[in-house]
């Protein structure tokens, strides 16, 4: 059965998860399904004058995605520190609790026909003592997709994320290069065929850079990049 669960991940912070998540709940919308998305936690999400939290993932996903849940069930942990969550967790003396997460996991799943987890960071980026961000993954047992970059270093890093996921016995779903970077070395244009060799872990996008930053709230074009650059059908099964 394919999965209906997708936790997206990346080979580094700054990858471009929180657009791809965008392009994967339009595309499954376009196809008439019914998407839902949650980032469990986000650090560097700044307090208002008035006391309100300066959401940033979530709110971006929740308004160009049209999703009606509280920002308070999609991102149930924030933080002001721009840090890992729990190095954050620990500056500012708070505690994340893996039930309470996977309670408004379990909460928005119920209201959803897929579900679009994204984690913070990479993989083993620490959540809390003894548990890593990819643990969630596990717990929710949902398909990852892998974010990574078009430049040199991308295979790699990308290879390195699916031996840690096999090992560990996280399924991966599939991979979905972002060009977030505009990187335009000569590898580019070898990295995608060149991976493809050395893992049988599908690719489900290829995402070029979106040099018009406008771009990326224009809700037609959104639609457009989400039914040109991710493989829905191939995700669907």
């Amino acid at each position: 059965m394919p999965n209906k669960i997708f936790f997206i991940t990346g080979i580094d912070t700054n990858i471009g998860k929180t657009f791809v998540s965008l392009l994967l709940m339009l595309a499954f919308k376009q196809k008439g399904l019914n998407a839902g998305y949650m980032k469990p936690v986000e650090t560097g999400v700044k307090i208002n004058k008035d006391g309100s939290k300066n959401y940033l993932d979530g709110r971006y996903l929740k308004e160009e995605g049209k999703l009606t849940t509280n920002l308070e069930i999609i991102t149930p942990y924030t933080f002001e520190s721009p840090l890992s969550p729990y190095a954050a967790s620990k500056f500012e003396d708070k505690t994340i609790c893996i039930k309470e997460i996977l309670f408004k996991f379990y909460e928005l799943n119920r209201m959803y026909d897929y579900m679009i987890v994204e984690g913070a960071g990479g993989m083993l980026v620490p959540l809390k003592k003894n548990h890593f961000v990819i643990d969630i993954a596990r717990y929710i047992d949902a398909g990852v997709i892998l974010v990574t970059k078009a430049g040199l270093g991308m295979i790699n890093h990308t290879l390195l994320n699916i031996e840690y996921a096999k090992s560990h016995e996280i399924k991966i779903s599939g991979i979905i290069i972002n060009n977030a970077l505009n990187e335009n070395d000569e590898s580019v244009l070898s990295n995608k065929k060149t991976l493809l060799e050395y893992t049988d872990v599908p690719i489900l996008g290829d995402i070029p850079y979106i040099q018009n930053r406008n771009d990326l709230k224009d809700e037609n074009l959104l639609k457009k990049f989400a039914l040109k650059y991710i493989d829905i059908g191939n995700i669907l099964g």
